[in-house]
């Protein structure tokens, strides 16, 4: 039976409040993707709250970056924007080999950049279904691997993936962005272990964090005109669906700051996390045994009967030690 039961906020509580991170980030270079607007937009302004001596911010285009950098730049922070698609290779090459020549090495990088199309599957494209992929976790992907070979080389760092329920649930007509969430669970998982692995874990985390059900301008956009005439009532419920997004915007960009502060580290690292548990749960001895024990925030199968072979994730078949 489970002995922790973490409390749930919809808004920011005393233990991730601002104040107690005043100068917890002071001197480092946050990249934040998608910082244009809503959750991006007060994550980069949370960590210039906590001291951020530069905020490197993306957008699509630096238009949109205008008022997070008043807001970052408000509080201290060097505030830099750059235009970036992260699904496109070749600009994200471009634009962070301008970084490092700027600011040198990220020391925390927050992925928030991605989109959501509500489409039946029968109503989609492959082209649209791969578009969204190529953002959500491409994206993810592409910047994970140009600030990690840095972050290894010097022996720190964070990196914390916004992700989604949506990936760990199944909600009709999402299948595009459940499936890049879900990746992108899998993936800051997975590269979690190969740090763990290679000693590196108690130096460099990463965190899947689901930034909790917020109305941004993504979730209150217009339904798809031919979606709309196909499905009338899923049209006529969508009011009622998001009377359930009342989570304050700012409360995931609080939970990043404690998050690369490695509060949890030892506990929650390489795991998805939602916002709104309250995160000094996640701090205590009994919390991280049952965590680990029972293999929680993680994704995974289960078998009728149980399977005997786990396929080789416990074993110490690839800790290259004598």
């Amino acid at each position: 039976m489970p002995t922790t039961s973490p409390k749930i906020y919809s808004s920011i509580y005393p233990y991730i409040d601002a104040a107690n991170f005043k100068n917890a980030h002071k001197g480092k270079v946050v990249l934040v993707t998608g910082a244009g607007r809503g959750i991006g937009q007060q994550i980069a302004l949370h960590f210039a709250l906590a001291g951020a001596a530069t905020v490197v911010l993306l957008d699509l285009v630096v238009a949109n970056l205008a008022e997070t950098i008043k807001l970052c730049e408000g509080h201290g922070s060097q505030a830099l924007p750059f235009a970036c698609n992260v699904s496109k290779q070749e600009q994200v090459n471009a634009v962070f080999n301008e970084i490092f020549s700027k600011v040198g090495d990220i020391d925390i990088l927050i992925n928030v950049a991605g989109v959501c199309n509500a489409k039946p599957i029968l109503l989609e494209t492959y082209a649209a279904i791969w578009g969204d992929i190529e953002v959500n976790l491409g994206g993810v992907i592409q910047t994970t691997m140009k600030v990690l070979p840095r972050m290894k080389a010097r022996g720190s760092g964070c990196i914390i993936n916004i992700a989604s329920r949506a990936g760990t649930v199944t909600v009709p007509y999402l299948a595009s962005y459940g499936v890049s969430k879900a990746g992108v669970i899998k993936f800051t998982e997975s590269v979690q272990k190969d740090l763990d692995t290679d000693g590196l874990g108690d130096k460099i985390q990463l965190y899947a964090l689901h930034p909790g059900a917020v109305q941004t301008d993504l979730s209150r956009r217009s339904m798809d005109p031919e979606v709309a005439s196909a499905y009338p009532k899923f049209v006529a419920n969508r009011p009622k669906w998001l009377k359930n997004f009342n989570t304050s915007v700012d409360l995931a960009a609080a939970v990043c700051v404690a998050l690369a502060s490695g509060r949890v580290k030892n506990s929650m690292r390489g795991r998805y996390l939602d916002c709104e548990h309250d995160l000094e749960a996640f701090t205590t001895e009994d919390a991280e045994k049952e965590i680990m024990g029972g293999n929680l925030h993680t994704l995974e199968v289960r078998f009728l009967g149980g399977l005997p072979n786990d396929g080789g994730s416990s074993a110490n078949l690839f800790t290259f030690e004598e």
